[in-house]
């Protein structure tokens, strides 16, 4: 499912997209990242409200977890959540509860497309939105105090769906995708006050007319080459993917 994420523009077009107040109080800790790998665990803007924004980390831990090293092995396990299955699992129970849904702004997602039955031989894709440069991925968000060094981490996992008929061709072992919220559902999702029902309900696949995608090269798995660089999101050339 979706591990590697796109999250190439700045503060001034994040702020510009949703219309925060602010974004002074991200400035010195964010640089975008045109290709994130979420088992770096790496913090990049949330949105909690229509009007607050911060940096939290990407796999979830719960409030409940006691040790740091459980954090880690939890963390790795809680990068994105069937949306389906959502209210039947612990880790996500009491943010869900307790209404903490968040948008993860992006401007784009990888998948890679088996070409065999085991998966060795897998082509990367890089998927994003026809009509929307920025567009919100929907999650929850946990806060969880590290007692042993005094420190909060603010941390979230996002939701993922059926595919659609797009992804069913690229992401086509598991065929999921990003819940990739509609304009229109974006202050919805951040209501606190959305019943069960209302929170399934907006877990569905977007039209795959409203995306794109092309193949990229397989360079973006190499340890060697570095990817956050916009290089990472372009069309590949034929000899770059064999």
């Amino acid at each position: 499912m979706c591990y590697h994420g796109s999250k190439a523009y700045t503060l001034n077009q994040l702020r510009e997209r949703y219309q925060l107040p602010s974004v002074d109080h991200l400035t010195d800790q964010w640089q975008m990242r045109y290709h994130e790998n979420g088992f770096d665990h790496g913090s990049s803007p949330v949105l909690v409200s229509p009007t607050s924004a911060g940096l939290f980390t990407w796999g979830l831990i719960p409030w409940f977890t006691k040790t740091v090293a459980v954090a880690n092995i939890i963390r790795n396990q809680t990068l994105n959540c069937i949306s389906e299955e959502m209210f039947d699992k612990p880790s996500y129970r009491d943010s869900l509860k307790q209404g903490k849904r968040c948008l993860i702004p992006m401007t784009g997602f990888f998948e890679w497309k088996w070409q065999d039955s085991k998966g060795k031989e897998k082509t990367p894709y890089y998927i994003y939105l026809k009509d929307q440069s920025i567009f919100s991925v929907a999650g929850i968000y946990s806060t969880w105090e590290d007692k042993a060094n005094g420190t909060t981490v603010y941390s979230y996992t996002l939701f993922t769906t059926k595919a659609n008929k797009l992804m069913e061709e690229i992401h086509n072992r598991k065929k999921r995708m990003p819940v990739v919220l509609p304009l229109q559902y974006e202050k919805d999702w951040l209501n606190p006050t959305l019943t069960k029902h209302d929170v399934l309900a907006l877990c569905q696949p977007l039209p795959e007319v409203r995306m794109d995608a092309h193949i990229i090269s397989k360079q973006i798995t190499s340890r060697k080459a570095p990817t956050n660089v916009p290089a990472v999101l372009a069309k590949a050339e034929s000899g770059l993917l064999f």
